[in-house]
């Protein structure tokens, strides 16, 4: 499959998990009662830096980099958009959503060192 059709591929496969992850993540926080945007923010991160990195056909460190930036950007539009009550007076959402994203894209890059390690000694 060509680069592009697999880069491409990659881009709806990371905003199809951050559709489904956020909308999972509020439907459990609302059942089991815990706070709402900080659990979304974070679940949401987490999926969205690592199918960006499993789903790059290249570079899937730059690409899981990439999209932690640009769900970094959107997280701050959203928290602005979408308040709820209990958000009031708060950035501690976002603070935890940022945190999940860093966490994610560590996590990513040691799986990268491993599997490069992995490679170059077969």
């Amino acid at each position: 499959m060509n680069l592009i059709l697999r880069f491409g591929l990659s881009i709806l496969i990371v905003i199809a998990a951050f559709i489904v992850s956020a909308t999972l993540a509020g439907v459990f926080a609302e059942a089991i009662g815990i706070w709402k945007k900080p659990t979304i923010g974070s679940v949401a991160a987490v999926c969205v830096v690592l199918s960006g990195y499993a789903s790059a056909p290249k570079y899937k460190l730059a690409w899981a980099a990439l999209w932690l930036f640009v769900g970094a950007v959107a997280a701050w539009g959203l928290s602005n958009a979408f308040m709820y009550a209990e958000d009031a007076g708060t950035q501690a959402p976002l603070i935890i959503t940022y945190a999940s994203g860093v966490f994610s894209l560590m996590v990513c890059r040691v799986w990268h060192k491993r599997n490069s390690h992995r490679i170059s000694t077969k």
